[in-house]
């Protein structure tokens, strides 16, 4: 076992993600949830007097029956163990542990719940909203922004992270490096085509795009407009036409991108390559919905 100089825990926690980062090219929202993990569980046991490099099988134990206190998903439960699971793992790896707490714990099953999304009447309301105030370049951009997004079923950070280089020539497809660096290319429709073409000569977009001096097909004053700014914009516009806010987000688009092309008879590989999942069971699930909608 290594001697450990400085037993300041939120040194090594640092030390995990940089090495996530490295060997995993995880994306910073699934680092900035590692961390977050991470930071509450070493709090609890600093609060219970327990030592992150003495740390027992039951402490983690307790750690994760007040999990089940504060009534928390079982998806944000299962999460949370297999972030702490994989840092004992690499600090046992490292030999900064003799005894690795995390041997016999195990996560609860997921439940299977269906996914929330946006029904076609829903999407047609905020869309015909921005078609007809399109005039200001704030609308035209979520317009592109929610077009987009409902036409290939991206994640919301794969879309607001999006260059001038993913686009190809001609317009006709995009080419996107999702999660593991693999890459997907993903057709455009005629009329998200169109939008996007008359996005890349607007005065507003060219102007934009010199000041931040950078490729970026979304930039802001730094780099790109974040996860948050598309979403309090879609939010905004869900008022305005009428919706509940209850009901939207960035990720029911997705959702009902999957949802609506299984029920206009897309094939199940296929929407599974176009969202980028490698398992065909995480798509299965849309089968589900439209049995319950049919």
């Amino acid at each position: 076992m290594r001697k450990v100089v400085n037993n300041n825990g939120e040194d090594f926690i640092l030390l995990f993600l940089e090495k996530s980062i490295t060997e995993k090219n995880l994306t910073k929202p699934t680092i900035d949830c590692y961390k977050n993990d991470l930071k509450g569980f070493h709090n609890f046991l600093k609060k219970n007097d327990y030592s992150l490099f003495s740390c027992t099988y039951y402490n983690i134990v307790s750690w994760i029956e007040l999990l089940r206190k504060k009534s928390l998903e079982q998806s944000t439960i299962s999460r949370k163990i297999s972030t702490v699971r994989q840092f004992f793992n690499f600090l046992f790896v490292e030999q900064l542990i003799e005894i690795n707490p995390v041997t016999n714990i195990t996560a609860p099953k997921k439940e299977h719940t269906l996914p929330r999304f946006l029904g076609e009447e829903d999407i047609k309301k905020i869309l015909n909203y921005l078609y007809v105030n399109k005039d200001t370049f704030k609308n035209f951009q979520t317009l592109l922004l929610t077009e987009l997004l409902y036409a290939t079923g991206l994640r919301v950070s794969e879309l607001v992270s999006m260059k001038l280089s993913n686009l190809n020539d001609d317009l006709n497809s995009i080419c996107i490096l999702g999660k593991g660096n693999k890459e997907r290319v993903i057709p455009l429709a005629k009329i998200t085509k169109k939008i996007l073409s008359q996005y890349l000569i607007s005065s507003h977009y060219l102007k934009s795009k010199e000041k931040s001096g950078n490729s970026w097909l979304f930039p802001s004053r730094s780099s790109h407009i974040t996860r948050q700014t598309y979403y309090y914009k879609l939010k905004s516009i869900a008022i305005k036409s009428g919706l509940n806010t209850h009901k939207i987000s960035p990720h029911m688009l997705r959702h009902a991108f999957a949802s609506h092309m299984l029920k206009n008879g897309a094939d199940l590989k296929v929407i599974q390559y176009l969202l980028g999942h490698e398992d065909i069971s995480t798509v299965q699930i849309y089968t589900h919905v439209n049995l319950k909608d049919s």
